[in-house]
């Protein structure tokens, strides 16, 4: 029974182990499909937590600017202009934000001492400075002054009185600004010529020299130190501005052409008859004070002076304070000769060493041209302007028809009227003083030749040192 089952069971696996081998054989007839590999798994994105942002600074608010301090700039100016109304300053600095004006002060005789001493010694505090227009080239030939080419637009340069831009400019470039511009006129006291059965001259007519000394006799009264009417005066009594134009009437050069030279010129024949004339009045005649004790305008405006040769500045001051009858004519000349008048007069010019030469240079500009020009001529110096735009007023405006404004009116035209500028030179400085000392010893009774000669030597030696 059981050798049958073992049989039994021995056949079973026989027959199983076949069908596997069959089984097997058949696979082998046809290549199997790949087995499809399973998809990769995909990982879920995991959420970022939100990156902690850092705690927010507290931003802090930019610091209010402080304003802009002011720039101030120095003006140096002449002493006799402290009455000019201070409108000007103040119009100029409400225009312009930012830029303050301070005033120097200085005396008419002082002035050009204090621009040497200081710009000499390099002195940066004064910005603008009021410039005397024959020492312009003694300025530039030392360096002292900011060229002022391209401030100025072509029709402002074109408005300037060309003798001035000529005048104000050194080795060809512009150095000064013009702010004026002058001429003289003869003042007569209209009461003391009307009391002495003296007819005055019109506004239109010139007189000589001649007249004027043989006039100024019959109105003199007094002798000695009882002078009460002095028969006539020059405003500035030694200065070349006023006394030049006695030479350039009689035909006389005031310099050599290259500015130097002074032998031959300064004592030739027209200056010794022009200062002869001076000396007459002062001495020979003894119609016009040798000293200054009392000067020509306050003279004239206290009624003690008969006739001056003055600028048309003292209208205005004749006009408040004078109490009697007065008029101006033209400038005398020599008779026989030509008409001879003075001109020229103040210009402005920047340092060259100014800490602020742009705010400096807007203030020339503004002065000098439209607004401030006019300003200047009406409540400033009362010099007369340097712009012809505001020359013309004088010919056309309505305020000019009456006296004494219509003074103005001839002094415009005067101004015309064979000006000859002051020599031009490096040397004016010197010129000058020495011109001034001569006249006043010819004043006082030194003989004029012998003057004239001692001025040549003087101006000589002081004009070599130009030459090297």
């Amino acid at each position: 029974m059981l050798g049958k089952n073992r049989f039994m069971v021995i056949t079973l696996l026989v027959c199983l182990l076949m069908g596997m081998v069959l089984l097997a054989g058949c696979g082998s007839s046809a290549p199997a499909e790949p087995a499809e590999e399973p998809a990769p798994e995909v990982e879920e994105p995991v959420a970022e937590e939100p990156a902690e942002e850092p705690a927010e600074e507290p931003v802090e608010e930019p610091a209010a600017e402080e304003p802009a301090e002011d720039v101030t700039i120095t003006w140096m100016r002449l002493a006799e202009w402290s009455e000019a109304d201070p409108a000007i300053i103040e119009t100029f600095e409400a225009e312009h934000p930012g830029i303050k004006v301070e005033l120097e002060e200085i005396p008419f005789s002082e002035l050009v001492s204090q621009i040497n001493l200081r710009f000499g010694a390099d002195d940066t505090s004064i910005d603008v400075i009021a410039a005397d227009v024959p020492l312009v080239s003694s300025y530039g030939y030392r360096g002292w002054l900011l060229p002022l080419d391209g401030l100025f637009t072509e029709e402002e340069m074109a408005d300037f009185l060309p003798a001035a831009v000529g005048a104000g400019s050194y080795d060809g470039e512009m150095i000064t600004a013009p702010l004026s511009t002058s001429t003289q006129l003869l003042y007569y006291n209209a009461d003391a010529f009307e009391a002495a059965g003296i007819t005055p001259p019109g506004e239109d007519e010139r007189w000589t020299w001649e007249q004027i000394a043989d006039v100024a006799q019959q109105l003199q009264s007094g002798d000695g130190d009882q002078v009460d009417m002095w028969g006539f005066q020059w405003e500035q009594t030694t200065a070349p501005y006023q006394l030049l134009p006695l030479m350039g009437s009689l035909g006389g050069e005031y310099i050599g052409e290259d500015g130097l030279t002074v032998d031959g010129v300064v004592n030739s024949q027209p200056w010794i008859d022009a200062a002869t004339f001076y000396y007459d009045m002062f001495n020979t005649y003894g119609v016009s004070p040798q000293g200054d004790a009392v000067n020509g305008p306050d003279l004239f405006v206290n009624g003690n002076l008969a006739m001056l040769v003055a600028g048309p500045w003292q209208i205005n001051n004749f006009a408040e304070n004078a109490e009697f009858n007065w008029g101006v004519t033209r400038h005398p000349y020599f008779e026989g000769h030509d008409v001879a008048t003075a001109t020229g007069s103040w210009h402005l010019g920047v340092n060259s060493l100014s800490e602020h030469p742009e705010e400096a240079k807007a203030f020339v500009k503004w002065l000098s041209t439209g607004e401030g020009a006019e300003m200047w001529w009406r409540i400033g110096s009362h010099d007369f302007p340097a712009q012809q735009s505001v020359l013309a007023m004088f010919a056309t405006s309505e305020e000019f028809d009456e006296p004494p404004m219509s003074f103005n009116r001839v002094a415009a035209d005067e101004a015309t009227q064979g000006p000859i500028p002051r020599p031009v030179t490096v040397g004016y400085l010197e010129y000058d003083q020495i011109y001034r000392d001569t006249f006043q010893d010819i004043r006082i009774g030194t003989d004029p030749e012998t003057a004239l000669n001692t001025m040549v030597e003087r101006l000589e030696s002081e004009m070599a040192k130009y030459r090297e």
